[in-house]
Parts: C-alpha cells; structure tokens; sequence
C-alpha cells in the first residue's frame, strides 16, 4: 500500500469575535500524501462503547505530524479521535471520524 492519497491537516483555534463569541480559526491547511484503511472491527467497537463513530484512518510519516485535531479529505472534514503507532518508528495511525454539516465551503468577496 502505497501513499497515494492527499489530506489537508488543520490547526484549529479557538478565538473571540468582536462580541465575545468563540469562533474556531483554522490557519494555513498542511499538505500531507497518506495512507487510507478501513477501521479494524475490535476499533470501531471500542469507539462505539464511548459513542464516537470512527469512520476511517490515514497512515502519514510522523515528521508531518503535529497534533493536529481535524484533517480534510475529498472535501470532508474529519476529527482526529486518536492517534496510534504502527509497528514501524516512521508512521503514525490518525484514526478519524467524519464531521457532518462541517463542509470547507470557499467565500468569495
């Protein structure tokens, strides 16, 4: 299995608008080549146990790695849920859940 597909990591912040309200803040997306698994059956019913719906997971190098907590894929948005380590020192296991209703939608002014 090869690295054949691109996801976009996010750094996401939480800051104040001018009225006070949080609003989350993403800054510049990372470009990383990864990876994709289908989520192992003894996973998928540990993180229903604790009501979380994973839905995939992306292998990347651990260099482009920063504890990021959301990544894009395709045009969806997805919640890193955990991170696990392959058997391998290079790699790491993003195991995600895809937001709904949280598309990354482009304005134009």
């Amino acid at each position: 299995m090869e690295y054949s597909e691109i996801i976009y990591l996010l750094d996401e912040t939480i800051i104040e608008d001018e009225i006070g309200n949080s609003v989350s803040s993403s800054s510049t997306p990372i470009k990383c080549y990864a990876k994709k698994q289908s989520i192992r059956t003894n996973e998928f019913y540990s993180a229903l146990n604790v009501g979380i719906e994973p839905t995939c997971e992306f292998v990347i190098k651990k260099l482009n790695y920063n504890n990021q907590k959301l990544l894009t894929w395709n045009g969806d948005t997805y919640s890193v849920i955990r991170t696990t380590d392959p058997k391998n020192k290079f790699d790491i296991v993003l195991i995600c859940s895809k937001k709904i209703g949280n598309k990354e939608t482009e304005q134009s002014e």
